[in-house]
């Protein structure tokens, strides 16, 4: 069973039992790569399948170990940077693994979009948690003249097509991850899709790229799925999953025009993370239209998001030093108390202390 601290790490454990590039130790969130920045700092972006890879030897103390000594050859379809010096690319990989220790390993027949870098006279991947994505084979048509952003894109939205559903969702994922795109269409084709796991990572890459026409459908899902368990069993529980990466998604909105759902989320979402992730986003975009919402957010069930709404507050309209202010510890000892402060407070400085912020603008 994995918590839901566990998450971010899950799959990863995941990756590592199905035989893909294994890494021993928790990293960064799987699926939350930045091709972009992947791209820029690479001197080689190529996709293709691994021909010949050594196996790796298990050492119990790998203390001391080299790391990235041996050789796995890739043979490139398409590169969308950079070009390969002959017909195979030779990646450098762990030649040793361990239960304890970071390491990356390719397998013979792993399908890849590699993100490289030269090193004496061979390559090594410029992340190791990022720099080797499973990928579909599909290759979409190019146009002349396209950048390799383009092309990648075309690829990716080609490989929605694939017969492995995890190799579109992992197409989907990406297309998020690229941050923008030349036509979110073929995302917005799967949104009619008869399964809900598709329809949520849909929303996901459709949230990442900031198209928040999705949000209506996002509520809806929310209003209707129970909160998630305390534990998740992988992978029976990826709805679960998902709908906790979909919160966090909530959490990094900062487009003023979509302060109506944040402020719903913040009051009246089900599960104290939704709230959480919402009030984190009216933190960060801080209008003074959120002021109602925070202050009935004071009365929340979960003393961190009720600590949250009121240094919302307090950012509206805190100017100066505020002697009642409690630190996090004494507040949690006597929320209603705190709240009950803030709230005077509000009415009697804050509220027009943040009116004449925003020149007077309506709250």
């Amino acid at each position: 069973m994995l918590s839901m601290q566990a998450n971010r790490w899950c799959s990863t454990a995941l990756l590592m039992c199905l035989g893909l590039s294994a890494f021993a130790s928790p990293g960064p969130v799987p699926g939350t790569e930045d091709i972009p920045k992947l791209i820029a700092v690479s001197e080689l972006v190529c996709k293709g399948e691994v021909v010949e890879a050594p196996t790796p030897t298990f050492v119990p103390s790998p203390a001391g170990m080299p790391r990235l000594t041996v050789i796995a050859n890739v043979r490139p379809d398409r590169c969308f940077k950079g070009s390969p010096n002959g017909a195979l690319i030779p990646v450098l990989v762990d030649g040793f693994v361990s239960g304890t220790n970071p390491s990356f390993v390719l397998r013979k027949g792993d399908y890849r979009l590699l993100f490289l870098k030269a090193q004496n006279g061979k390559y090594a991947v410029v992340d190791e948690w990022f720099g080797a994505l499973p990928v579909p084979t599909e290759l979409g048509s190019l146009p002349k003249g396209s950048d390799g952003m383009f092309q990648l894109e075309l690829d990716l939205k080609a490989g929605l097509r694939d017969s492995n559903p995890e190799r579109v969702l992992d197409s989907i994922r990406m297309l998020g991850n690229m941050k923008h795109l030349h036509s979110t269409c073929e995302l917005g084709q799967l949104l009619d899709h008869s399964d809900l796991l598709v329809k949520t990572y849909v929303w996901q890459a459709l949230l990442r790229l900031k198209d928040y026409s999705v949000l209506p459908a996002v509520s809806e899902f929310f209003d209707s799925q129970p909160e998630p368990p305390h534990e998740l069993l992988m992978p029976r529980d990826r709805l679960f999953e998902m709908q906790f990466e979909l919160t966090n998604e909530i959490g990094v909105i900062r487009d003023p025009g979509m302060l109506p759902f944040l402020e719903g989320f913040a009051v009246t979402g089900k599960g104290y993370s939704l709230r959480m992730s919402a009030l984190q986003a009216l933190r960060a975009i801080g209008s003074p239209h959120s002021a109602a919402a925070l202050l009935a957010a004071l009365d929340d069930s979960n003393s961190d998001n009720a600590f949250s709404a009121m240094q919302g507050l307090l950012s509206l309209g805190g100017d100066g030093l505020i002697d009642w202010v409690p630190t996090w510890k004494q507040f949690d000892e006597a929320p209603r108390f705190y709240a009950a402060k803030c709230r005077e407070w509000w009415h009697t400085q804050g509220q027009q202390k943040a009116a004449d912020h925003t020149l007077g603008q309506p709250l």
